[in-house]
């Protein structure tokens, strides 16, 4: 038997480290993704199935004291029978009576260097019950909800304009377009059209992914930025997410 020299046991070693890391940056986008590995890349990937610990929920866009008329909530629950009952996600529900609901949630991440710019790309993984090209009561249930995601270095919080309206203290832009501290990554309708006995069907799995140079962002003192991913309505009823999964890639400039 021949024993490997002290070359050859440091290429395995190395080549062991290289292919997980090759896997995992693979597993971040579709068959299309063009993101290859890079020394100055990190990636993040987060499945609710098994916590959403450390992560808020947060709504915007409607009057103060009126959470109980909006029927909003949150909760780690089992995801509907169609997705998989034996997995959980992070659901996230209100009724837009304003025309104009932004439901987010958010966490504050760190590991990146400080006070560097980075290009940030996501992906959202969500169940949806809305099909597409519904029409709905001021809009589309699937294709006038549509998906931001961010990330800055300040906590994402709704706040009191001075009228007792609570608006989003990032610029998220406004229902089908975004701003400058949130994009847009698709909609909430899925795959299935829209037929006129079930506008609402079951639940089906939708991923929505950002492209490649759409958004950056500068990291704080310590290395962390607040992540956001939410969605914002100009239907005039209720949604219910569910988020799956999350995966961002940041590429330092």
């Amino acid at each position: 038997m021949q024993i490997p020299s002290a070359l050859t046991k440091k290429l395995l070693k190395k080549s062991l480290f290289i292919l997980p890391l090759l896997g995992l940056l693979s597993a971040c986008g579709s068959d299309n993704d063009d993101i290859k590995p890079d020394p100055n890349t990190k990636v993040l990937h987060i499945d609710f199935n098994d916590s959403i610990a450390g992560w808020k929920t947060g709504f915007a866009d409607y009057p103060a004291g009126e959470e109980t008329f909006y029927e909003l909530g949150s909760s780690h629950s089992n995801l509907p029978a169609a997705l998989n009952t034996q997995r959980k996600g992070y659901k996230v529900t209100g009724n837009n009576h304003s025309d104009d609901l932004f439901m987010f949630v958010t966490k504050k991440v760190d590991g990146l260097e400080p006070n560097t710019r980075y290009d940030l790309r996501f992906k959202v993984t969500f169940g949806t019950n809305a099909q597409n090209n519904c029409v709905g009561i001021g809009g589309s249930p699937g294709n006038s909800v549509w998906i931001k995601v961010g990330a800055t270095k300040d906590e994402p919080k709704a706040v009191d304009d001075g009228t007792g309206f609570l608006l989003l203290n990032w610029d998220k832009g406004n229902q089908a377009a975004g701003g400058s501290d949130a994009i847009i990554a698709g909609d909430f309708a899925n795959s299935q059209e829209c037929s006129t006995t079930d506008v609402v069907t079951t639940y089906l799995k939708k991923s929505v992914m950002t492209e490649k140079g759409a958004y950056s962002t500068i990291t704080d003192d310590q290395g962390s930025l607040w992540l956001l991913m939410g969605t914002d309505s100009g239907f005039e009823g209720t949604t219910t997410i569910y988020f799956m999964d999350l995966e961002v890639v940041a590429t330092k400039k």
